[in-house]
């Protein structure tokens, strides 16, 4: 495969290069995404942002924001739910009173 003989032809040359694995081929493809960067003459390979653990944490970090924007709109929804079993409840209570005068035998079985 490929990656085996990238090691191979990497480890013989003087210096030895350093060998890949499958995970940093997946960690350099992050980088290739961005189609302004292919096109640059800076090396970016060294800045802090390329880093794995840099953007793992900065992926994390807007998971985390968007999870507490979820969040405030949970409690938005949670509300309006009660309200809504609340008035439900209001309104049965309402229709087997009505019922208790009108069909006296529908509002036991309600």
């Amino acid at each position: 495969n490929a990656l085996s003989c990238y090691n191979v032809q990497a480890a013989a040359l003087n210096p030895p290069h350093p060998s890949l694995s499958w995970k940093d081929i997946m960690e350099y493809s992050f980088l290739g995404e961005f189609d302004l960067l292919c096109q640059s003459r800076t090396d970016i390979h060294e800045l802090d942002w390329t880093k794995p653990a840099h953007w793992e944490a900065t992926v994390k970090y807007f998971k985390l924001c968007c999870a507490h924007e979820e969040i405030e709109r949970l409690n938005i929804e949670v509300q309006r739910l009660r309200t809504l079993i609340h008035d439900d409840e209001v309104k049965t209570t309402a229709v087997i009173n009505e019922l208790s005068v009108s069909d006296p035998l529908l509002s036991l079985e309600l």
